[in-house]
């Protein structure tokens, strides 16, 4: 069935299933309005479903988009979301203090991922489950695959008892649906926002909820910061392309001083470029630095000598692929240092990045004993293996409402705290490695 289809697969399964680590909170959330899931037992009829949550027929056929009889097992969500009460809160930074107050306080969170739960709307009338892995909408992927791990973690904390609260929202990767979603109010009770993944979305939550002191804002994916600065609730987990940078340049002054060290950048990188060459001034190692406006052999080769560490930054997908094959063709010895997007590229051809002995950083420590504990976790809970962002969702909710120090934030001017933590990782064996 493949990894992403098992994800897809596992998703509904989870939730159309209730966990015994949710207890109560078995409740699901779209939209910013809530539902309870309800499986269709034998002698059961709309009415009497109706009549147990205190809804209408009408509210239950609408939502459920029913046009005829139900059947057994039948998975339908009832909307219980007029007879909210809202629960008592204390501040999540609070409660990521004081450990006492963890067993006894309800902790929500709140996710906004774009499932795009309008594209999978056939779900309701389809029953055979490899026609649905064949028919998803393939950009819910990453969300899927990031709510999975995310729902690992909230298990082991509730398995601990902890009440926690998870209340999913579907952006669509739509302003306009963030905006409806914000203006609800129904983020106004959250303890931790998580999300949306793209940074001009999440910049939406952030004028409502940014400056709130009784909130933790997460921007989970994305490396752009520019919007986010001055909101002082907000934190950065990807590393920005600055901080990778920083990362980067600091291995190169660390282990490779006396060696050759040259910058090649696009257009778009040239700030970064005179930063990164005053930096390395600062400890009198003179670097050249070159931007490259054709990417061919040709036109590069003349800066390449026998030997050499090239500081490679663009964040051009088609720029990276034509110089990385270029600088391979020039007969000479060069080590690579560039961005972590590289090892979302699937067009590179793996023996170049070998060969180039392409080193990244990267925010996940995949040969960690915590890595190792959560892949086990993660096959026991779902039958597959896990990728990047089913790691990062559960590294998050451990950072956050675990204590486990998984990142390293710094407040940046009295705004934003931004994750500088990561580490250098290289291609050897047709995978990535961490350095020696």
């Amino acid at each position: 069935m493949g990894i992403v289809r098992n994800f897809f697969f596992i998703f509904l399964t989870f939730c159309a299933s209730c966990t015994s680590a949710q207890e109560s909170y078995d409740t699901v959330y779209f939209s910013g309005k809530q539902f309870v899931e309800h499986r269709v037992q034998g002698g059961e009829s709309l009415r009497s479903i109706a009549d147990l949550y205190r809804v209408s027929t009408s509210d239950i056929k609408e939502t459920n988009e029913l046009n005829k009889r139900l059947f057994y097992n039948q998975l339908l969500y009832i909307p219980i979301h007029l007879n909210i009460k809202d629960k008592a809160t204390i501040a999540v930074k609070d409660l990521i203090v004081d450990d006492s107050n963890l067993n006894s306080t309800v902790m929500n969170i709140a996710l906004l991922m774009p499932y795009y739960l309008p594209k999978n709307d056939f779900l309701n009338q389809s029953h055979d489950t490899l026609e649905l892995t064949n028919r998803y909408y393939t950009k819910s992927n990453r969300a899927l695959s990031f709510h999975l791990g995310l729902e690992l973690a909230l298990d082991s904390l509730r398995n601990e008892g902890r009440k926690i609260v998870l209340y999913t929202f579907d952006t669509n990767n739509d302003s306009s649906e963030v905006r409806k979603i914000v203006s609800s109010n129904r983020l106004d009770n959250m303890d931790i926002i998580i999300g949306p993944m793209y940074s001009r979305l999440f910049q939406i939550i952030c004028r409502k909820y940014g400056v709130d002191n009784n909130k933790v804002l997460i921007s989970p994916l994305s490396r752009d910061d520019q919007e986010i600065k001055e909101f002082s609730s907000v934190y950065q987990v990807a590393l920005t392309y600055k901080v990778q940078a920083d990362i980067l340049s600091k291995y190169l002054i660390g282990n490779k001083i006396d060696e050759k060290i040259m910058i090649l950048h696009d257009k778009k990188e040239n700030g970064l470029a005179m930063y990164l060459a005053y930096r390395f001034k600062k400890e009198n190692k003179n670097v050249s630095s070159f931007q490259i406006t054709n990417t061919a052999v040709d036109s590069i080769r003349r800066y390449f000598s026998d030997t050499q560490n090239v500081l490679l930054l663009s964040k051009d997908k088609a720029f990276i692929s034509k110089i990385l094959g270029s600088i391979g063709s020039i007969d000479s010895i060069s080590t690579i240092f560039t961005f972590e997007s590289v090892s979302y590229y699937d067009n590179l051809d793996i023996t170049n990045l070998m060969e180039l002995n392409v080193h990244i950083p990267i925010l996940i420590d995949a040969d960690s004993s915590d890595q190792l504990y959560f892949t086990s976790l993660f096959e026991k809970k779902y039958n597959t293996n896990p990728d990047r962002y089913s790691k990062i969702a559960y590294d998050i909710i451990m950072h956050f409402c675990a204590n486990s120090d998984v990142y390293d934030f710094k407040q940046k001017g009295g705004g934003y705290f931004q994750n500088i933590s990561g580490s250098i990782y290289h291609y050897f064996d047709y995978g990535l490695v961490p350095i020696d």
